[in-house]
């Protein structure tokens, strides 16, 4: 039995004249909460993309509780476990909470077909009451926040039995309070026993979760560290190359000729 629920081992994606993943490598355990962190353009999407089925590698070997697997589409991973849940949020706002939640995998009558809304309207409550969320099944899906609308897709995620979550930039429009729900939710998760790849620029949100973190920089793997095992220096150097000596450096402007007067 693997130590691991999911690995990646060598993945290199390419598209036409650009190569999104270059070789690059991820381990995850279970129950574990790991930050994945790295530039715009590190290829952090192409890799959520390649552990969800939508893209297949050109190169590299993933595993599943140690048990190499290949998926041809989103379904194939669903069907093993995995869900993601993007920065900006995909639903359809003129549908209810509920419709949302079930989309794609709703509970039907045998024989007749027949779409069973007791049954999912309870269960769809029950989800989001075991996250601690208020929210109304029946609800329409627009008219609720950005936070709640996180939280229906979590609420989605666990529907579909998932074990294997990962979030995309889920603070980034969220205030510090709904950051902190967020938080909360996530780590209701992984008691659970769900692993999460949380995927952030954000420091706050790897100190205040993740265990272990994973950089990638230009489409390449940097290295892995336990969470308490590198400074935030280190983990700029390995994000962006070198060294942030100046964050605001001092700008010296030449004052020229006076161009507006405004007198009394």
């Amino acid at each position: 039995m693997s130590d691991y629920v999911l690995e990646l081992k060598g993945i290199t994606k390419e598209f036409p004249g650009v190569k999104a993943l270059d070789n690059v490598h991820f381990k995850l355990k279970a129950g574990e909460i790991h930050a994945l962190m790295g530039e715009n353009g590190a290829g952090k999407s192409t890799f959520i993309k390649v552990i969800t089925g939508v893209h297949a590698p050109n190169e590299g070997d993933m595993f599943l509780n140690g048990e190499k697997v290949s998926f041809t589409n989103p379904k194939d991973a669903q069907k093993k476990g995995i869900a993601a849940i993007y920065q900006h949020v995909t639903n359809y706002p003129d549908l209810s909470v509920t419709e949302n939640i079930f989309m794609g995998h709703e509970k039907i009558q045998k024989g007749t077909k027949r779409l069973l809304w007791k049954e999912m309207h309870k269960e769809a409550r029950a989800i989001l009451q075991d996250l601690g969320s208020s929210i109304d099944p029946k609800s329409e899906m627009g008219s609720l926040s950005v936070a709640q609308q996180q939280i229906v897709e979590i609420a989605k995620a666990i529907s579909t039995n998932a074990k294997i979550i990962i979030m995309d930039e889920p603070t980034a429009a969220l205030t510090a309070r709904e950051s902190e729900e967020l938080y909360k939710i996530t780590e209701r998760l992984r008691d659970q026993g769900a692993s999460i790849i949380f995927i952030s620029h954000r420091f706050e949100d790897m100190y205040r979760l993740a265990s272990q973190v994973t950089v990638f920089r230009d489409s390449k793997y940097i290295g892995s560290w336990g969470v308490n095992e590198i400074t935030n220096d280190q983990l700029i150097v390995a994000m962006v190359g070198r060294e942030i000596t100046q964050v605001y450096p001092t700008k010296k402007n030449k004052i020229g000729e006076k161009l507006l007067e405004v007198r009394n």
